[in-house]
């Protein structure tokens, strides 16, 4: 689809709007608002969504591919079943979502606030979460295998039984949280100890 087909929208307010099922591709949504909107099996194909409120929105069900939810804000919204593929949720807020099951194919995660979040058992394989705000998130047996989280705010962040093998992280991830379980390699053990003041020998 050319740029003569792109469709621009900017600060429309879809607030209680029945979108359910709706298929955009090549859209972009600038400074819109779609509180409490029905969004239910929503498709979207290279759609950019920049500084958007979906608070209280139902997004269950819906598949996003290659589609950018730029600084958005996510506040009680429904997102399970949902999936997200080759996108980015850079800088966008999640409090309170009902988020899991869902799918993350490599999905940018960076900037993005997800403190608190239940995330349990989400495969996290190819996403980027650099300075994401986990802290106190459940990611319980979730995947992070070869996950950058450099940067990545991790206070009381629950890994219990998390496969974190490959990650990407710094001291901090080993000192703050809770990794009862949980799958390293043996470069992460000896960095781990490390930011625990070990020193390992041989």
């Amino acid at each position: 689809m050319g740029t003569e087909d792109t469709v621009e929208i900017v600060g429309e307010d879809f607030s209680d709007a029945r979108l359910d099922g709706r298929e955009w591709t090549n859209h972009t949504y600038t400074g819109c608002t779609f509180r409490d909107a029905d969004l239910s099996g929503l498709v979207t194909d290279h759609v950019v969504f920049t500084d958007c409120d979906f608070t209280g929105a139902d997004l269950s069900r819906s598949r996003h591919t290659a589609t950018a939810f730029r600084s958005c804000t996510f506040d009680r919204t429904t997102l399970w079943h949902s999936e997200f593929r080759y996108s980015s949720l850079l800088g966008s807020t999640f409090e309170q979502c009902r988020m899991r099951p869902m799918v993350l194919d490599e999905v940018d995660l960076t900037l993005a606030s997800l403190g608190r979040a239940d995330l349990r058992g989400v495969d996290f394989t190819g996403c980027r979460l650099r300075e994401t705000n986990l802290v106190e998130a459940d990611l319980r047996t979730a995947t992070l295998r070869g996950v950058d989280l450099t940067g990545a705010r991790t206070s009381g962040v629950r890994l219990d039984g998390a496969d974190l093998r490959g990650a990407q992280a710094g001291p901090a991830l080993w000192t703050t949280a809770k990794l009862e379980g949980a799958k390293i390699d043996l470069t992460q053990a000896v960095a781990m100890a490390s930011a625990l003041g070990l020193i390992v020998e041989q």
